[in-house]
């Protein structure tokens, strides 16, 4: 009985563009807030994602941590980020990754890597901020 549902299931192959994702889990670093030419809000930040690598970890470590640079172009999640978001959250973020490859001046090639984050899930929100005592 199971063999025959299994042998029925189709698959689509009509899909012609083709894309890369990347997902990532980690700790947000620096955000940056900046805007487009044509004043629409966007945002750059750095994720910390630590792996287990015991023979290129510092010694008494286990894990090194690979530092990611994503942005972030859709309104809500840009907004969501200013109000709750912070260095030190962690958070799970799927992104589309292209690669552009360029030469330089003195003939090098270049290559360039952007992720643009499509979605993203809080696993842990940041510590509140002290209040200042002023």
């Amino acid at each position: 009985m199971f063999r025959s549902i299994a042998a029925t299931r189709a698959f689509s192959s009509t899909a012609s563009n083709k894309f890369a994702k990347i997902q990532l889990l980690g700790r947000i670093g620096n955000i940056t807030y900046k805007e487009t030419k044509g004043n629409r809000p966007f945002l750059n930040y750095s994720l910390a994602v630590d792996r287990y690598a015991p023979n290129d970890a510092p010694e008494g470590k286990l894990t090194v941590t690979d530092w990611y640079s994503l942005s972030v172009f859709d309104d809500k999640q840009v907004a969501f980020f200013q109000n709750h978001l912070d260095k030190g959250a962690q958070i799970y973020a799927e992104a589309d990754i292209k690669q552009k490859t360029v030469q330089d001046e003195a003939g090098e090639k270049l290559v360039y890597t952007t992720m643009y984050q499509t979605r993203y899930e809080v696993i842990r929100f940041p510590k509140k901020k002290e209040p200042t005592a002023e």
